[in-house]
Order: structure tokens, then C-alpha cells, then sequence
């Protein structure tokens, strides 16, 4: 285990080596904390110095774990977004991680008067008590939205596991064998694995919407997204989510009326340029667990799911038409051309729209297209500042 976690360090170095970007300083401080922490309570340490004090290394070992998992939750809130739009999921990882790091800070300064078997047991209850939050928080992302947080679900998983397995072994736990040891070493690298698997996919995910979204890659143009009558489920899943929390639904449906001015000089195939370019835009604005869709080649469709801050639908608006309105650079490298989108939205919001009575996805969904299609006032807009009390609203 110490040895994968140790080859784990390694790589991380060298990615922060090559990258110097944020990102990689991030992974590399969770791996070095997470994976001390794993190696102090293994015992690895007083194997390797038999001279070594207990009492000496009692206070790293009994705040080393908290500490480590503070950070590891931190980071997971990092990596669900929790500071773009959910304000709950923000709330439980600081007050969490707060937490975390006072009573370790007590646990390592009274560790000497509490003895050993109660300072590991209070750090070993404590850093327990991170592992629940974890798995309330990813099972919360994944059901707004979040498909990658299901897997972030099993990490937490292991890491129950590993930290059961870890304080079981530094506080000496009688009558359990080989195989509780190899559960323990397993778990704990399976999270390790799973969680730099997720993070490189999500940071991949958004470094390729970045450069795409200011028409830099050209790699790839296809963003994965449902399309047509695929995207009506989408649309109805969110807002049975919204039904359930008692949360507003917000559909907004987003027409490019010139999508096809270029094609007599670029050809038709630039629309997909475009397309893409807008579609991840409009998915960087979103966020990766709401629901961004193609209904026909010139409209998307976006349901921002419940759960989130409660001005979410004004900020769309708003930051949406000012993304979506920037110039794209199509055409090949020889021969550029710039594309200024004109874009109309319709906002729905789906509890008000018909009073109090629900209203279902194919009527929302055709209700914001058909406000965008006669949004006439959006060319007004541009030679002055957006408001959102000038955006049309529901009838």
C-alpha cells in the first residue's frame, strides 16, 4: 500500500513539474496528505525506526487524519462545484471541514494528557464522522446531475473501509487477520485510484469547454449532449427533481436565428463549428450536472436543476447572453471568419408558468423556444447593459 501511494507521489510531482497550474498543485498536496496520513497510521513508520517514541509521534498520529480530511473534503467539494451554484452542499463541506481541523488541533495539543487508546479513538470517531458527509454530499451531486459523482460515491466507499482498517490496526484491534489487513491496503489504494481517475476526467472536461468555448480547439468539435426527443427526459428528470424539493425549475431555451449565415461561403459544415462552440459556453455557465440539450439545430434548451441558489435563473440570463454573444472564430486556419450570433432567449419558470400546477417538459421545452424565436428586444440589448427585468417573461 505504501508503495503504490509512494509511486502515487511521484507521478503527482511530475505533473505539477510539467503543468504549474492549480490543478496539479491541488492533486499533488491531496495525495501527499492523504497518503501520509495512510502511512503514519499503518505503523510503517515505527517498523522502519524501531527507537521511534509512541508517545513522541502521538499527536502527528492523532491529527494527521482529521487534517487530511479536511483537505480530502475541501477538495471534494471543489470538485463537485459546489461554489457555483449549491449553496448546501458549500455550507455542509466548510462547516465539515472546519470541523475537522479545530478538533484536530485540540486532539494534537491535549494528546499527551488523554492518553493514546482515547486520543486514537476520538480521531478514529472524528475522521469516521467525515466519511458519511462525503457520501451525503457526492450522492447529492450525482442525483442533481452529476453523472461522474456516482463513481466519487464509491471512493467514499473505500475510504470508509481504509480508515476503519487503518485505526484499527494503529489502535492494535485484537483477532483480525491477513484479510482485514489486505481489505484495508486494497481500499485504500482503490480510493486513491478512483479519485485521481475523476479528476483527471473532470479536469479534462474542463479545460477542453475552456479553449473550446473561446474557439481554440479545433480537435474536437462534438460536445456530448442529448439531442431532439432524447432531450425531453432530460428536461422532465430535472424538473421531477424540482417537484420533489419544492424548488423552482427554470427552462430557458436559447435560438440562434442567423446559425446558417455563413454557409454560402464556409459551406454548411461550419454550423457545427459553431454549434459547438456555443454548446460549451453554455456548459461552462451551467455547470456539468444541469441539463444542456440540442432541440433542433437552432436552439439549445438548458434546465437548471433545483437544490441551488435561489437568483440562478437571473444569473443565467444574464451571464448566458453575454457568453453566448461573443464572436467565434470559424472557417480554417487560412481563411477565419467571425461569427456574431444573434440570439434570442425564452426563460420559463416551471411552477409559475401555469400557477401552481405543474407544467410538463414538452410544454416548458416548447414555451421558452417559442418566447425566444419572438424575443425581438435582444438586439436593443447589446448597446446597453443587460437587466433582467428587460428579458421576456413567462405569459
Amino acid at each position: 500500500m505504501s508503495g503504490a501511494i509512494a509511486l502515487l507521489c511521484l507521478i503527482a510531482v511530475a505533473d505539477w513539474f510539467v503543468q504549474r497550474t492549480l490543478a496539479a498543485a491541488r492533486a499533488l498536496a491531496f495525495v501527499l496528505t492523504m497518503g501520509g496520513s495512510a502511512v503514519v497510521l499503518s505503523g510503517l513508520l515505527e517498523q522502519m525506526i524501531p527507537a521511534l517514541d509512541s508517545a513522541a509521534t502521538l499527536p502527528l498520529r492523532a491529527s494527521i487524519g482529521p487534517l487530511s480530511g479536511a483537505l480530502a473534503l475541501s477538495y471534494l467539494g471543489v470538485w463537485l462545484g459546489a461554489g457555483r451554484d449549491e449553496p448546501l452542499t458549500r455550507w455542509i463541506v466548510f462547516v465539515g471541514s472546519l470541523i475537522l481541523v479545530v478538533v484536530s488541533v485540540a486532539l494534537a495539543v491535549f494528546a499527551g494528557r488523554a492518553g493514546e487508546t482515547v486520543t486514537m479513538t476520538a480521531s478514529a470517531v472524528l475522521n469516521l464522522s467525515m466519511v458519511p458527509v462525503a457520501i451525503f454530499v457526492s450522492v447529492r451531486g450525482a442525483w442533481l446531475g452529476d453523472a461522474l459523482a456516482r463513481w466519487m460515491v464509491v471512493a467514499s466507499a473505500c475510504l470508509g473501509l481504509a480508515v476503519m482498517g487503518l485505526y484499527a490496526h494503529s489502535l492494535g484491534v485484537p483477532e483480525l487477520g491477513l484479510l482485514a489487513w489486505a481489505v484495508t491496503a486494497f481500499a485504500t489504494v482503490a480510493y486513491f485510484l478512483i479519485v485521481i481517475a475523476l479528476t483527471i476526467q473532470r479536469n479534462r472536461e474542463v479545460r477542453q469547454l475552456r479553449l473550446l468555448a473561446k474557439g481554440l480547439s479545433t480537435q474536437s468539435l462534438d460536445i456530448p449532449m442529448p439531442q431532439g426527443s432524447h432531450l425531453i427526459p432530460k428536461v422532465a428528470e430535472a424538473m421531477w427533481r424540482s417537484q420533489r424539493l419544492e424548488r423552482p425549475c427554470v427552462v430557458a431555451a436559447i435560438a440562434v436565428r442567423n446559425l446558417y449565415e455563413l454557409g454560402d461561403e464556409l459551406g454548411h459544415g461550419v454550423e457545427a463549428q459553431i454549434l459547438a462552440v456555443l454548446a460549451a459556453r453554455i456548459r461552462r455557465h451551467v455547470g456539468f450536472r444541469n441539463v444542456v440539450g440540442l432541440y433542433h439545430p437552432r436552439c439549445f434548451v438548458v434546465a437548471v436543476s433545483p437544490g441551488q441558489d435561489p437568483r440562478r435563473g437571473e444569473l443565467l440570463a444574464e451571464t448566458l447572453l453575454r457568453s453566448v454573444r461573443e464572436r467565434v472564430r470559424v472557417g480554417p486556419p487560412d481563411h477565419r471568419f467571425d461569427f456574431l450570433p444573434s440570439v434570442g432567449i425564452g426563460v420559463v419558470d416551471t411552477k409559475q408558468a401555469l400557477g401552481h400546477k405543474p407544467m410538463d417538459a414538452l410544454s416548458a421545452i416548447n414555451r421558452a423556444e417559442h418566447l425566444a424565436l419572438e424575443d425581438g428586444v435582444m438586439g436593443d440589448l447589446l448597446s446597453r447593459p443587460l437587466a433582467f427585468d428587460s428579458l421576456p417573461m413567462p405569459v
